[in-house]
C-alpha cells in the first residue's frame, strides 16, 4: 500500500458520495413527479489487499447500483384494489343512472301515475256519462304511456352510452398493453447494458395501476423486470406475444358486430357468432392477418363494472317491457270484455321488444274521448268497464303475463283471477326499482370499502417509494460531510506527495 494506494481510496469516496448526493437532488426534484420511486445508492466496501506483515487493508468504496424503493407485494395489492374499486365505483354510477330514469320515489314517479290513473277510471265509474270524466282517463293514461316510452328510451339510451365506453375502455387498455410491450423492451435492452433502468421501472408500476384500473389482470415478472399480463387464465402480454381485446357492440338472430381492439369507428366486424351484447372478446392475429375470438371473463376493473351493469340494465329494461305487455294486455282484455288483448284501450306496436317503447292510449280515443266505453252498453249509467279497471289495479298478474292468465278473464264478471305467485301494477314496477336499488346500494357500500383499502395500501407504498424531503435534507448533510471529509484526506496526502516528491533530496 502506497501513498498512491490512499489517493485511490479518498477518490473512490469522493466518487461514492457526489453520486449519492445526485441521487438525493433527483429525488428532491422529483418529489411531486407521479409514480416516481424514492431511488437509493448502494455503497459496498472495494476488495482489500493484504500486506505482509501488516494485514489485510481496505481500498476504498465502490457504488454497487442506484436502486429503487419499492415494496412490490404492496405494489400488488395496490393494483388489486385499485381493480376492484374501479369496478363498483363504475358500477355505482351507471346504476345511479338508472336510479335517476326510475326516478322512484317520486311525485311524478309511474307509481303514482297508476294510482292517478286508478282515481280518474273511479270518477267515470261514478259519472259513467260524463265527458270531462272520460277526458281525464285518456289524458291520465296518455300520460302514462308516455312516460313509459321516455323512461325505456332514456334505458336505451344508457344502455347505448354503456356500451360505448366499454369500447372507449377497451381500446384504452389495449395501448396502454402496448406501451408496456415497449417498455419490456427497453428494459430488456438497458439491462442487458449493464445498467437499471428504474425510470422505465416507475413508468412500468404506474401503466400496471391504469391498467389494474381497466381490467381484472395478473401481472408477473422475470429476472430483467418485464412484465406479463394474463386474464381469465389467458395470456395477453408475454415476452413474445402481444393479443388485444374487442367488444361486442350489437347483438342479434343473424350475428354480432364486433368493435375490434375496441374502435367503434374503423374497428367494426360483423360476425355470426352469437355473442351477448358487451362482451369481452380475446383478440388474437396470427401471421397471415387472421383474427380469432374467443370470450373472456372480465370481472373486476371499470372494464368488468361496465359489462356488468349493461347487463343490468338490459335486464330492468326487459322488466318495463313485460310490465308495459302486462298492464296494456290485461287493460285491453277488460276493455273490450275478453275480444282482444292486443288492442282497444291501449297499442303495444309488432315489436315484443319495444312494448315498453311504443305503448299507446289508441288513437280513436285520444283523438275523441267521447267515444271512451264506461260500460259494455250503450245504456246509461253502464259503468262495468270503468268498475272492472279500478279493480285491475288490486289484481296480481305474473310478468310477463301468461296465456293461462290471460284465459282466466271472466267476460261475465270482467275480472282476472289473481296469480298467487303474481304482483300488482305497483308491486311490479316496485320491483323493478327495488332491484336496481339493492344492486345500487351494494355497489355503493363495496365501492366505500375497496376505496379505504386502496387509500391504505397507496399510504403504505407512499411510506416506502414517497420521497420525504426531510430524509433527503438529512441525506444531502450526511453526503456533502462525506465528500468534504474525503476532499480533506485527498487534500492531505496530495500534499504528502509534494512533500515526498518536491522536498527530500538525493
Amino acid at each position: 500500500m502506497s501513498l498512491f494506494g490512499s489517493l485511490e481510496i479518498s477518490s473512490s469516496g469522493l466518487n461514492a458520495n457526489q453520486v449519492a448526493l445526485q441521487t438525493s437532488g433527483n429525488n428532491i426534484a422529483n418529489a411531486n413527479t407521479d409514480g416516481y420511486s424514492r431511488q437509493e445508492v448502494n455503497m459496498k466496501e472495494q476488495s482489500t489487499v493484504y500486506v505482509p506483515g501488516t494485514g489485510n487493508l481496505g481500498t476504498g468504496v465502490d457504488v454497487d447500483g442506484v436502486t429503487r424503493t419499492v415494496n412490490e407485494y404492496v405494489r400488488s395489492e395496490m393494483q388489486s384494489a385499485n381493480s376492484a374499486y374501479s369496478y363498483y365505483s363504475e358500477k355505482s354510477t351507471q346504476l345511479g343512472n338508472l336510479e335517476n330514469i326510475l326516478n322512484e320515489p317520486s311525485d311524478n314517479g309511474l307509481i303514482n301515475q297508476l294510482s292517478t290513473l286508478t282515481t280518474a277510471w273511479n270518477t267515470l265509474a261514478n259519472n259513467p256519462d260524463l265527458s270531462t270524466a272520460k277526458a281525464t282517463v285518456v289524458e291520465d293514461a296518455s300520460t302514462f304511456a308516455d312516460s313509459v316510452n321516455e323512461m325505456s328510451n332514456n334505458m336505451s339510451d344508457l344502455s347505448d352510452n354503456i356500451t360505448n365506453t366499454l369500447a372507449e375502455n377497451v381500446e384504452s387498455f389495449n395501448s396502454d398493453v402496448k406501451q408496456l410491450q415497449s417498455i419490456n423492451q427497453q428494459i430488456y435492452t438497458l439491462v442487458n447494458q449493464g445498467q437499471a433502468p428504474n425510470d422505465l421501472l416507475d413508468q412500468r408500476d404506474s401503466l400496471l395501476k391504469t391498467v389494474s384500473g381497466l381490467a381484472n389482470v395478473n401481472a408477473s415478472f422475470d429476472s430483467y423486470g418485464r412484465v406479463s399480463l394474463s386474464m381469465d387464465g389467458q395470456d395477453i402480454l408475454t415476452t413474445d406475444t402481444l393479443n388485444t381485446l374487442s367488444v361486442v357492440t350489437a347483438s342479434g338472430t343473424s350475428g354480432s358486430t364486433i368493435a375490434k381492439g375496441g374502435d367503434t369507428s374503423d374497428g367494426l366486424e360483423t360476425s355470426s357468432s352469437g355473442y351477448a351484447l358487451n362482451t369481452v372478446l380475446l383478440t388474437q392475429d396470427d401471421t397471415n392477418g387472421n383474427t380469432s375470438y374467443s370470450s373472456i371473463d372480465v370481472t373486476q376493473g371499470s372494464i368488468g363494472g361496465l359489462k356488468d351493469s349493461g347487463t343490468e340494465v338490459a335486464a330492468r329494461l326487459q322488466e318495463l317491457n313485460d310490465f308495459a305487455e302486462t298492464i296494456a294486455k290485461t287493460v285491453n282484455t277488460v276493455y273490450t270484455s275478453g275480444k282482444s288483448s292486443t288492442s282497444g284501450f291501449f297499442d303495444l306496436g309488432d315489436d315484443a321488444d319495444e312494448y315498453a317503447k311504443n305503448l299507446t292510449v289508441n288513437s280513436t280515443l285520444t283523438n275523441d274521448s267521447d267515444k271512451l266505453e264506461a260500460g259494455e252498453t250503450t245504456a246509461s249509467g253502464d259503468n262495468s268497464i270503468a268498475t272492472a279497471m279500478v279493480n285491475l289495479a288490486n289484481i296480481k298478474f305474473d310478468t310477463p303475463i301468461t296465456d293461462s292468465e290471460l284465459s282466466s278473464f271472466d267476460s261475465s264478471t270482467l275480472a282476472f283471477t289473481s296469480s298467487s305467485t303474481g304482483k300488482t301494477y305497483s308491486e311490479a314496477f316496485s320491483n323493478i326499482v327495488t332491484k336496481n336499488a339493492i344492486s345500487k346500494e351494494n355497489a355503493d357500500n363495496l365501492s366505500t370499502s375497496q376505496e379505504s383499502v386502496l387509500s391504505e395500501l397507496e399510504t403504505q407504498d407512499e411510506s416506502v417509494s414517497g420521497v420525504s424531503l426531510s430524509e433527503e435534507f438529512t441525506d444531502i448533510i450526511r453526503y456533502q460531510r462525506g465528500f468534504q471529509a474525503n476532499a480533506k484526506v485527498l487534500s492531505t496526502i496530495s500534499d504528502m506527495l509534494d512533500t515526498l516528491i518536491n522536498n527530500t533530496g538525493a
